[in-house]
């Protein structure tokens, strides 16, 4: 496989790209799980099978506004009302060659998961991305729903690959970093931008750990 974004250059999100290839393929679903900032959303947006089409849905919406909303993501026209939701799912089942994401599942309203459940048993993909909670919420309320998804838990991007990435920063300042925002990588990569114009607002090419530990130091507790 190749891998033409440097976001994707550790082994765990290379083979999960992989294993979500084949499910999907096989008209199956995945819930991609993972705390505050490790990249799901990112990772998201990195799918792209061959010949099928993504779905974006809203993990906000409500029955009606979900299952028109991924009908209108195929060129159909569709109407978010209840009168027309039985019409909606039965047209959803039955179409083929797309697949449907769904960021943010911790927000899914609690009615939308049977009607998940029935497109799933139709063998239409789904992609979900979310906090651990879902696999909570979903172990007890809805195992049923559960036992139809392959869960993938996504870490953050190791370190060393990082030291890669950052090349105008010391090693060590890059674990420095890393270990003071916890594996966040929006609060990560922030920090690091801040570093960055802190160095050249002081005239220098490099960030060092001495620079970072005193930029650390000065910011409220996380």
């Amino acid at each position: 496989m190749q891998r033409k974004q440097s976001f994707i250059n550790d082994k765990r999100r290379v083979s999960y790209l992989s294993a979500v290839y084949n499910r999907i393929y096989r008209g199956q679903s995945v819930l991609i799980e993972g705390e505050y900032g490790v990249g799901k959303t990112r990772f998201l947006e990195l799918l792209k099978p061959k010949k099928l089409q993504g779905v974006w849905v809203e993990s906000l919406f409500n029955v009606h506004e979900m299952l028109a909303s991924i009908l209108q993501g195929l060129n159909y026209e569709a109407v978010a009302t209840y009168r027309r939701t039985p019409h909606h799912l039965k047209l959803i089942r039955n179409l083929t060659d797309y697949y449907i994401i769904i960021d943010e599942a911790n927000d899914i309203e609690k009615r939308v998961w049977p009607y998940l459940k029935r497109i799933m048993d139709a063998h239409v993909p789904i992609v979900l991305a979310g906090l651990p909670k879902v696999r909570t919420y979903l172990t007890s309320q809805h195992p049923d729903i559960l036992s139809r998804l392959k869960t993938l838990i996504l870490y953050p991007i190791v370190v060393e690959d990082f030291i890669l990435e950052y090349k105008d920063f010391e090693s060590e300042a890059i674990e420095q970093i890393y270990v003071a925002t916890r594996g966040d990588m929006r609060k990560f990569k922030e920090i690091c931008t801040d570093c960055r114009d802190k160095a050249k607002e002081l005239g220098h090419s490099f960030v060092d750990l001495n620079l970072v530990v005193d930029f650390l130091a000065n910011l409220h507790p996380m």
